[in-house]
C-alpha cells in the first residue's frame, strides 16, 4: 500500500512534495485511488481527478480507519554536529514509532540549530515507509534550562547516565520520557537540575554509545 501525507486531511489537493512522490515517482494517474495520513493515526482514501503541472486536484479525502496508542514515549535529545546522523536518528525514531522528539542544547553540546524542515522531511518518509500512521511531533531546539522549567505531566522521567547502575527498562504501558545528553555527556550541575525535576538517571548498558544510537536504543526499550 503507497501511503502518502496530508497536513490538512480537508484539502483537495496533494502538498508539493506528496505531489512530486505520488505522480512522479509512483506514477499515479488520473482516477486512481490512494491512500493518505494525517500523521496522527488517521487513514483516508481519495482519487485523482486532475493532474496539473504543479499540483494535483483529489477528492475530498474520506477517513477509513482511525489507530489509537496505548502510551506516550518522548525522547528529549541534544542533536549531533552532523546533520546526516540527526536525520538518520529521526528516521528509526520515527519507525519505533516514538510520539515526540524534543531538541534541546547543553554546555557541551556542538550544536544550538537543526534544520527542523529538513528534520520534518526525514520523519514523514520515515512513517510511511514504514506504513505507520502515526508521524512524531517534532519540537524547536531549546537549552536544557528552558525544558526543565516546561510542566511534564509523564510519570516515568529519565535520563542517560553512565554513572547510574539503574538499567533501562519497558514501563509497560506507562507514559515515559528519557533525556539523552550530548557526546560529551552533562556536566554535573546540569544533572544535579535535571534529578530536581523528578528526573531519575539510567543506564543504558555497559558501552559509551554515541548520541544517536543512545536515543534510538532508549526509546526502543521505553516503547516496547
Amino acid at each position: 500500500m503507497e501511503l502518502f501525507y496530508t497536513s490538512n486531511p480537508k484539502s483537495k489537493y496533494l502538498e508539493r512534495e506528496e505531489f512530486k512522490h505520488c505522480i512522479k515517482v509512483f506514477r499515479k494517474k488520473k482516477g486512481d485511488r490512494i491512500n493518505l495520513t494525517d500523521g496522527l493515526g488517521n487513514l483516508f482514501q481519495s482519487k485523482i481527478i486532475k493532474i496539473n503541472r504543479n499540483d494535483c486536484l483529489i477528492e475530498e479525502p474520506k477517513k477509513i480507519k482511525t489507530e489509537k496508542r496505548d502510551k506516550i514515549v518522548q525522547l528529549v535529545v541534544s542533536p549531533t554536529k552532523s546533520m546526516n546522523r540527526n536525520e538518520w536518528m529521526t528516521e528509526k525514531l520515527s519507525e519505533i514509532g516514538i510520539n515526540i522528539i524534543s531538541f534541546i542544547y547543553t554546555n557541551n553540546s556542538e550544536r544550538r540549530k537543526i534544520k527542523i524542515d529538513r528534520i520534518e522531511r526525514k520523519a514523514i518518509s520515515a512513517m510511511k515507509q514504514s506504513k505507520s500512521l502515526f508521524k512524531p511531533k517534532i519540537e524547536e531546539i531549546i537549552s536544557l534550562d528552558s525544558f526543565l522549567k516546561k510542566e511534564i505531566s509523564i510519570k516515568n522521567k529519565y535520563f542517560a547516565d553512565i554513572q547510574s547502575s539503574i538499567k533501562i527498562s519497558s514501563s509497560g504501558n506507562e507514559d515515559s520520557i528519557i533525556i539523552v545528553g550530548p557526546e560529551g555527556d552533562f556536566r554535573n550541575d546540569e544533572k544535579i537540575r535535571i534529578k530536581e525535576k523528578g528526573f531519575k538517571g539510567v543506564s543504558l548498558g555497559n558501552q559509551i554509545y554515541r548520541t544517536e544510537t543512545a536515543a534510538v536504543l532508549s526509546a526502543y526499550t521505553l516503547s516496547n
